[in-house]
């Protein structure tokens, strides 16, 4: 008798079913929850640190502004990722052209780069302080604006990874038969396709966000670059700017701000957004005839391309023209860096679906419930969570820094899962909100056991949305460095030695970029032959 067999006959035992969402759930507290939070335990243990802060006018002006930049910067950030992600996401699943897979794949790419190599190629490429320049614009790059350009690379993939894995979902029959009938594309598209679409702009909008605030590494090194990284703060940057090696006042009152204020906000987003209404009862026939034919359509199109290749592409992969160059490379340590990140990720990513589809699939069925609707919000913190702040929440929860070996390797997975899981969590659930359980309770119905339910009726159907999610966990691992070198400063992951030589000056720029050039290039043939895979499965499904 096989292992799938007998697990698929134990899982039809009530109990055991129990049992297993009881683990589920405890893991899900004490390994992401509590260790992600821990740092809010000390406005009541360190009040005398906090109480300080809150009576210095100065200090407290400062930190009003560096929240206040945060939220301004990731709402506008989101409200861009939306209206240039959505066509994109469209193109991608709704049309087929060449080169399809290989722009499927590019667009993951940015999530796989080293947060400051980013900041620093981004820099660059807006000209400041070096780098291609506009002339005669008058373009004032303020850092403000460079912040925006920056954090619309980090959040621009998981809108579109959201809502893309969501519409493979959605069958293009139902708006053919409206076509037939004599609706416009446009008219069809409105009234019957985008309602449909809560889910992945609910996850979409919550990864965005939550990107966007916790963002850190990246936005450090623009602003150093820019001369400006003591005069201008984000959230993330005040807190590394007064962390010191240790938690402050500072950090940890702007630390609680920003997770109360961000959890509040994201649970207002989501209530808005689930109960919003898209009329289809107004059609406007002419409106929609136009809009559906000739150069609107193609005009929508060449817009998003054009805003996806400006502002996503080319200012991530500004950092290619290192390869003119001559530069010394320290191969054995770069591959040994390699080795680690790709064994953090992968195991964090193993656990994350392992644990992940349980919980996504429990939130998702359980939707109104209240024990639901508490485990659905609190999914949400460690993405929030500054990751400067979450790592040091980490290594203090976990026994901190001074751990070496196997010992720090461990603690690391342990802090990256906290930061994935989320994501993978968030991008299932959306998708399993989408498919009528009608179809598990008939397969049930008629014998299958539990397991057997799952793996033949609904994972095929969210397939694209847990490879979706596993590709942003993973890449989102390979680029975190804040959080890693707050829980261990031994493990050399790729982002720590490729931020280690950025700091080192000018003088080493080329060689931390040639090391993101090779772990991207790395990245790339993997994630293209993944989705090669995915496409050959779909192909001998069909």
């Amino acid at each position: 008798m096989s292992l799938f067999v007998r697990i698929n006959a134990i899982s039809d035992s009530a109990k055991v079913r129990k049992a297993w969402f009881g683990l589920v759930c405890a893991i899900f507290i004490c390994i992401i929850i509590v260790p992600s939070v821990f740092v809010v335990t000390k406005v009541f243990t360190d009040w005398g640190l906090i109480s300080g802060v809150l009576g210095d006018s100065a200090e407290m002006a400062v930190i009003g502004r560096a929240v206040w930049n945060s939220f301004s910067i990731a709402f506008i950030v989101t409200i861009l990722d939306v209206v240039a992600g959505l066509p994109i996401a469209w193109i991608l699943v709704r049309k087929n052209f060449r080169g399809k897979r290989f722009l499927d794949t590019l667009l993951d790419m940015p999530l796989a780069f080293p947060t400051a190599v980013l900041g620093l190629s981004v820099v660059m490429f807006w000209g400041a302080p070096e780098g291609v320049t506009i002339p005669g614009l008058g373009i004032c790059f303020s850092p403000y604006l460079m912040l925006v350009l920056l954090h619309i690379i980090f959040t621009y993939p998981y809108m579109v990874r959201s809502l893309s894995g969501i519409l493979e979902q959605i069958e293009p029959n139902y708006e053919t038969a409206a076509m037939t009938l004599g609706a416009s594309r446009f008219t069809a598209v409105r009234t019957i396709t985008l309602p449909l679409f809560r889910a992945g702009l609910v996850t979409g909008t919550t990864l965005c966000f939550a990107r966007s605030l916790s963002e850190t590494g990246g936005t450090y090194i623009a602003l150093t670059l820019m001369g400006c990284e003591s005069s201008f703060f984000t959230g993330p940057t005040y807190i590394m700017d007064n962390s010191g090696g240790a938690l402050s006042g500072p950090m940890i009152l702007i630390s609680v701000i920003m997770i109360l204020l961000a959890l509040a906000l994201l649970v207002l987003v989501k209530a808005v957004i689930t109960h919003l209404h898209v009329s289809g009862n107004r059609v406007w026939p002419e409106l929609g005839r136009k809009l559906s034919r000739g150069f609107a359509p193609k005009a929508k199109d060449a817009l998003a391309l054009f805003f996806m290749v400006l502002f996503v592409l080319v200012p991530s992969f500004y950092l290619f023209v290192y390869l003119s160059e001559p530069t010394a490379m320290d191969y054995g340590t770069l591959l040994g860096s390699i080795g680690t990140s790709f064994l953090v990720a992968g195991v964090a990513v193993l656990f994350d679906i392992v644990f992940g589809i349980p919980l996504a699939m429990y939130i998702a069925r359980h939707r109104g419930e209240r024990f639901a609707g508490i485990l659905d919000n609190l999914v949400n913190i460690p993405l929030i969570i500054p990751t400067t702040a979450l790592g040091l929440s980490l290594a203090l929860f976990w026994g901190g820094t001074a751990s070496t070996g196997a010992v720090a390797v461990v603690l690391v997975i342990l802090g990256h899962i906290s930061f994935t899981y989320p994501l993978v969590v968030r991008n299932i659930t959306g998708a399993v909100e989408e498919v009528d359980p009608a179809y598990e309770e008939t397969a049930l119905t008629l014998g299958a056991k539990p397991l057997e339910t799952f793996s033949k009726v609904l994972f095929p159907v969210i397939k694209s949305s847990v490879i979706a999610g596993a590709i942003l966990a993973f890449t989102r691992s390979l680029g975190e460095t804040g959080a890693t070198v707050a829980i261990s400063s031994s493990v050399n992951t790729v982002p720590v030695y490729i931020v280690n030589l950025v700091k080192e000056g000018a003088a080493s720029y080329p060689a931390a970029a040639m090391c993101s050039i090779v772990l991207i290039a790395i990245c790339f043939v993997l994630m293209f032959a993944v989705r090669a895979v995915m496409h050959r499965g779909s192909d001998r499904d069909a």
